[in-house]
């Protein structure tokens, strides 16, 4: 029990480090408390907020929600949920009670605070390369990795696709014919170099990409037809073609 209560809490730090805006939930909370005294009001906001984090914090519930964390629930917007309507009707409520000068040095200290508490998403290390949102295959994720941004790739079908949704600025040969050529090439027992290469060749890629297993029955060595090894794993090598800008001349 004391575990999910301190993984409830760990869960709270990711969300709230470095801003220091959740402080705005207890003064809301004390606000309403003694100058709303509307039912309606007080039950959602008051009594609904405190229910929120009672649940966040609870170890069975606490213990479901960790749960979901760990299978893809995005938990900022989970934390949102109690903070976001409190303080805008807290803020809303105070606004219309006060006249003149007293509301804009109001809204404009709300407004200092907020722009000051946050922090910068679209600059690192809040923003990255994303991890792996739709799930691709490991194969397709170290490949990607291994390739150079702005690449233009040729390769199995079961691997390229992919590569360009975890890395979006990788290309992919685009021609219908020439790429039904290719693939044509590839699915047969034992692809030829003498065909395949020539196409490759056409197609100005700068890398292909192909599992080990279709790269052990090719017939030819790649170096005759301009490509050079690049990269690889157990599971899936990278060639380089030297007609490539990406090419620095080593074989």
């Amino acid at each position: 029990m004391k575990d999910m209560f301190l993984i409830a809490l760990e869960g709270t730090s990711l969300v709230t480090e470095h801003t220091y805006i959740y402080l705005l939930i207890p003064v809301c909370l004390i606000y309403l408390f003694f100058r709303n005294k509307m039912p309606a009001p007080r039950i959602f906001f008051i009594q609904g907020t405190l229910l929120l984090f009672f649940i966040y914090f609870c170890p069975i519930s606490a213990m479901v929600i960790h749960f979901c964390l760990l299978n893809g629930v995005y938990n900022r917007a989970l934390w949102l949920i109690p903070f976001v309507p409190l303080v805008c009707y807290t803020a809303a409520h105070m606004l219309l009670h006060f006249q003149g000068r007293k509301r804009f040095g109001l809204f404009a200290a709300l407004l200092l605070f907020i722009m000051t508490s946050g922090t910068y998403m679209l600059r690192e290390p809040n923003f990255h390369k994303a991890s792996n949102p739709y799930k691709l295959t490991q194969e397709s994720i170290d490949t990607a990795d291994f390739l150079p941004d702005g690449a233009h790739v040729v390769g199995a079908n079961w691997l390229v696709p992919f590569i360009r949704q975890y890395n979006p600025t990788i290309t992919l040969v685009n021609d219908r014919w020439q790429r039904s050529s290719i693939d044509a090439e590839f699915a047969k027992e034992h692809p030829d170099l003498t065909v395949l290469g020539p196409l490759l060749q056409s197609s100005n890629c700068d890398f292909i990409a192909i599992g080990q297993d279709l790269n052990m029955t090719v017939i030819g060595k790649w170096e005759d037809y301009g490509f050079h090894f690049y990269a690889g794993d157990n599971r899936c090598i990278i060639f380089i073609n030297e007609n490539s800008s990406f090419y620095n001349g080593e074989p």
